[in-house]
């Protein structure tokens, strides 16, 4: 007699894509019961699939047990067009910003609903974008963020309006209608600019970068501490280097890969 077995509700590799995406910059390595927890899957499973992402280089191990992404995930992630390519072009641009403010010089896209920080040039280890490249940015929150917003579809826009709008201060946007009115301002005033909205002591300004077709592909952003950092002062450097890169961009007729609903 025959046993029917019913079709697993997650596939395989839905499975090993859950596991990977519960690593975030605040969490760079986990133990198997914290992936266990964050991926809702039994430490049996995660245990059975993190043995194989082990095996693909797509996992490691740190000396302390836990696991972490690997050099190959990375390696591979890195030949996506929309990151390798604009990345190249922003980086002298990104540390000519730092130079002229003192703050992190920032490359940041869309995908999706999220901002990703590409590059981040920096010295000083505590400051805000420290946890960059590959941080996650909401797009509400942070001066690429609504750069990024302000320039993509309406249908993005709602969605992302339609929240919720998590607060991270006291500071942050978490009405649709003011954000819906901030996206008008920065659209209309060509940059960003934000003070605490997503940590308490930090500012930030940001700028839309174009690509031949005179879509915006990324933001070039200053983030630095609000002690240090005059936002309304950095306005001229940030939006300097990003029409700079836009120049370039425009000038090669190099492609960027556009950025995900």
């Amino acid at each position: 007699m025959t046993t029917r077995l019913d079709p697993p509700e997650r596939s395989v590799l839905d499975r090993a894509l859950g596991i990977l995406s519960v690593f975030d910059g605040s969490q760079r390595t986990l133990t198997l019961s914290e992936i266990s927890r964050r991926s809702g899957l039994p430490v049996a499973t995660v245990h059975r699939i993190t043995g194989k992402l082990l095996e693909w280089g797509a996992l490691e191990r740190t000396d302390e047990g836990k696991y972490g992404i690997g050099l190959w995930l990375w390696k591979t992630g890195a030949l996506a067009p929309r990151c390798s390519s604009l990345a190249r072009a922003a980086h002298p641009y990104l540390v000519r910003l730092h130079q002229q403010t003192g703050a992190a010089g920032v490359l940041a896209i869309r995908d999706g609903v999220q901002g990703l920080c590409l590059d981040a040039v920096f010295h000083h280890p505590q400051s805000p974008a420290a946890s960059s490249p590959g941080r996650r940015l909401p797009l509400h929150a942070t001066a690429a963020g609504l750069v990024l917003l302000a320039h993509a579809d309406q249908a993005v826009q709602d969605q992302v309006c339609a929240g919720p709008l998590e607060r991270y201060t006291p500071s942050t946007i978490t009405e649709a209608v003011a954000l819906r009115r901030c996206l008008t301002l920065v659209g209309r005033q060509g940059f960003a600019v934000v003070e605490g909205t997503h940590t308490v002591a930090s500012s930030g300004v940001a700028a839309p970068v174009r690509d031949e077709r005179g879509s915006v592909v990324g933001a070039v952003a200053a983030v630095g501490w609000a002690r240090d950092l005059q936002p309304l002062k950095a306005v001229p450097a940030v939006l300097a280097a990003a029409e700079a890169l836009t120049r370039q961009l425009q000038a090669s007729g190099q492609q960027v890969v556009r950025a995900g609903a």
